[in-house]
């Protein structure tokens, strides 16, 4: 389960991600609270977390250029330093009483260019860092780290901000970048494969042209770019759910929050388990699966049936997010691996986009309906998948 850490700088970069990705959960769940105490406007708070996923749809693709032409170490460290020190600035504005809410939104711009630029270097290192044999294994271990930093780190930030205070949380936020640094250190330079580099945007057009030259991978994007558009917009409208349908508080809220990310754990541990297998095919089960939880959940506005519902979503969550990144990894060529990764994490600043239709329709229509909604259509794009002649069926 655990056989990519016998390589030693794949277990660095893991700690050296896992201080990283801690640290910055931490950080969102304060700078949501700081904003709301110091501003006392949800439309701040908006803009803020606007401010955070801008950078993350306008910078991908040249961060991309950045990791195929640069070594990825340093982009790495570059921006575990830029979060530390903004970090760290704002617990010295904090402790003198000269913060205001116009210095999260610039920490939330730093944060942004930090998930745009040091993810995907982060991403695109990976294969690089253990044999092929041992790849699916490795993209697991990733998504686990990653399931237990959002159900675990946002609470303990949130804990520690009501002990201690803000600026006790973001000095933690600065020293586990400063840790996440050191292991980075202990990496090489993880420097792409030497080749002629043309201007920035012919790059960025040179990445595209080879998306679209492998089918295989081509169908991969844009299964990402819609399943992810379908099914990751619920975790975001959760809230309205929990009050509107279940007609709970926070404390439910906050439960199902951590189910999700035990289930989200638990798929991928399931999956740096098993062997490899037709990870095409996992990708479309998973894909209908997402779908027929969510329509139980709009069909079953019970909350006792909503915590088990949300946990399995959890699981089919990360037995989508897992092979879509392992098949990525696999399928683009390494002097292009930066590019093709930075056009998947385009996905995530899109998804923040996706919610503010979502949130409108909810408010319009009901939140069932709109939930029931795009889990049919993931259910439709399942079937299509598995009833139509695609390479996607025969991707490994």
């Amino acid at each position: 389960m655990l056989r990519s850490f016998r390589h030693s700088e794949f277990k660095h970069m893991w700690f050296s991600m896992f201080a990283m990705m801690s640290g910055l959960q931490m950080a969102f769940v304060a700078q949501g609270y700081l904003a709301y105490d110091l501003s006392d406007s949800a439309s701040v708070l908006g803009l803020i977390y606007g401010a955070q996923a801008l950078p993350m749809l306008l910078f991908p693709l040249f961060a991309g250029v950045a990791a195929d032409r640069f070594g990825r170490r340093s982009i790495i460290q570059i921006g575990q330093i830029m979060a530390a020190t903004i970090a760290l600035l704002i617990a010295a504005s904090i402790y003198t009483n000269l913060i205001v809410w116009q210095h999260l939104l610039a920490m939330g711009i730093v944060f942004g260019l930090v998930m745009a630029f040091s993810l995907t270097a982060r991403q695109a290192a990976i294969p690089d860092l253990v044999p092929k044999a041992d790849l699916e294994n490795a993209v697991a271990l990733n998504g686990a780290l990653l399931s237990i930093t959002t159900s675990a780190a946002p609470g303990i930030g949130g804990a520690l901000y009501a002990i201690a205070g803000p600026w006790i949380v973001f000095t933690v936020v600065a020293c586990l970048g400063l840790i996440s640094v050191i292991l980075t250190s202990k990496l090489p330079s993880l420097t792409p494969p030497t080749q002629s580099h043309p201007a920035m945007v012919q790059e960025i057009i040179l990445g595209l042209k080879h998306i679209n030259s492998l089918s295989g991978l081509k169908i991969v994007i844009i299964i990402s770019l819609l399943t992810t558009s379908l099914a990751m917009p619920f975790r975001f409208v959760l809230p309205v759910f929990v009050v509107d349908v279940y007609e709970k508080g926070p404390a439910a809220l906050g439960l199902m929050m951590t189910l999700m990310g035990v289930g989200s754990f638990l798929g991928a541990i399931i999956l740096a388990t098993k062997k490899d297998g037709n990870r095409g095919v996992l990708l479309i089960t998973t894909t209908a699966l997402s779908g027929i939880v969510l329509i139980s959940i709009a069909l079953m506005p019970y909350y006792a049936a909503g915590l088990l519902l949300i946990s399995l979503l959890g699981i089919t969550d990360a037995g989508r997010r897992i092979p879509i990144q392992g098949l990525i990894m696999k399928l683009s060529k390494p002097e292009y691996r930066g590019r093709v990764m930075s056009l998947y994490m385009m996905t995530f600043g899109i998804v923040n986009l996706m919610v503010l239709p979502v949130g409108f329709a909810m408010e319009h229509l009901g939140g069932q309906w709109v939930i029931g909604f795009m889990a049919l259509l993931l259910v439709i794009i399942s079937i299509s998948l598995m009833a139509t002649k695609n390479p996607l069926k025969n991707l490994q």
